[in-house]
């Protein structure tokens, strides 16, 4: 009678097995005419000049064009870089994550472990860090390109502060010090770990350090005051939060793949943000069942929302509209293109 039990109990437990590696993974449903026209319409009456991505079939996007501009070196195109600003903070997150989900740091993890050196470390979190609770603040920005991880590094902790109040406050220092926790911790650049980890299983082949893009790889802005010199300070001073280029098209694949298709990720974070004073933790915003982040740089706005349920996604990159006017085209996005 035990030998029968036991083979019935790993019967039970085979086909249990069976019937969860048997379960359809969630593909969201393409984004029909009606709304892509719609969508365009919204480009060009609030004279947009980028792209759209929205769903197509599988995990492919489908890309909606608007040019308010015939200058060929300010288009906006789906396969060519563009710098994503803070909506790089979700792939750091989610190296952070991974890490955890390895067991070589958790939430609670101190800052003082990697950097004692930081005024206040003893009493930072891993997790304070990814819900902009830390504290740390720097809003310094160098008179050069910072060159290399090192002087990246170097140039955040000399600039750093603690107010020691460890209410929300947006701060892209939190995600500069994670980017350099993943390096410590791996041994690796940082930039090394996020293309070993992300770039080569994804086959991301337009992604790109600010350090290795030509001016003449990007679409430039159509702010005349906003030069090269401006955009490269910016970017190589948000390590981690914003030093990386990349296609849109790229981009949606990173998220598509490595976010919306992680089952354990999204609602781990979710569970970290839901009673903080801002709904925020790994990089993005929540609301709902909704995830959303924006990305800013002089010259360069860029957006996505998407329902991690559902893996309903809208992605907006453009390279003439301000903050405020790509914050309320999120909000138009979420509140009339997203079933919300």
């Amino acid at each position: 009678m035990k030998k029968f039990n036991l083979f019935a109990l790993l019967m039970l437990t085979s086909l249990a097995l069976f019937l969860a590696s048997a379960q359809p993974k969630i593909k969201a449903e393409p984004v029909d005419r009606q709304t892509q026209s719609q969508l365009q319409d919204y480009l060009k009456s609030h004279h947009i000049n980028g792209v759209m991505l929205v769903n197509g079939k599988g995990s492919k996007a489908v890309t909606i064009t608007n040019r308010e501009t015939t200058n060929k070196r300010e288009i906006v195109t789906a396969n060519q870089l563009f710098p994503i600003a803070s909506l790089q903070k979700i792939m750091t997150g989610t190296a952070i994550y991974q890490l955890k989900q390895q067991k070589q740091l958790t939430w609670d993890t101190s800052l003082h472990r990697y950097f004692p050196q930081v005024d206040g470390s003893d009493d930072i979190t891993i997790r304070e860090l990814m819900n902009h609770t830390s504290g740390l603040v720097n809003n310094d920005r160098p008179p050069f390109p910072l060159k290399g991880e090192k002087q990246q590094v170097a140039y955040m902790l000399k600039h750093l502060r603690n107010n020691h109040v460890h209410t929300w406050d947006y701060q892209d220092v939190d995600y500069e010090m994670l980017a350099a926790i993943i390096s410590k911790q791996t041994h690796l650049s940082y930039n090394a770990y996020i293309h070993k980890t992300f770039t080569k299983p994804l086959h991301l082949h337009q992604i790109k350090d600010f350090s290795e893009v030509k001016q003449k790889e990007v679409s430039q802005p159509m702010d005349f005051a906003v030069d090269w010199h401006r955009v490269t300070i910016t970017t190589s001073s948000d390590f981690g939060a914003g030093n990386l280029f990349m296609s849109p098209n790229n981009y949606w694949k990173f998220v598509y793949n490595d976010v919306l298709s992680n089952p354990k990720m999204i609602p781990a974070f979710y569970q970290q943000a839901k009673n903080q004073e801002v709904a925020y933790f790994g990089g993005v915003y929540f609301d709902g069942d909704i995830i959303r982040a924006n990305g800013s740089i002089p010259g360069y706005n860029c957006c996505f929302v998407a329902n991690y349920k559902t893996k309903r996604m809208i992605m907006l990159f453009s390279n003439n509209i301000d903050y405020l006017t790509l914050k309320s085209a999120s909000d138009d996005i979420l509140h009339n293109y997203m079933d919300e």
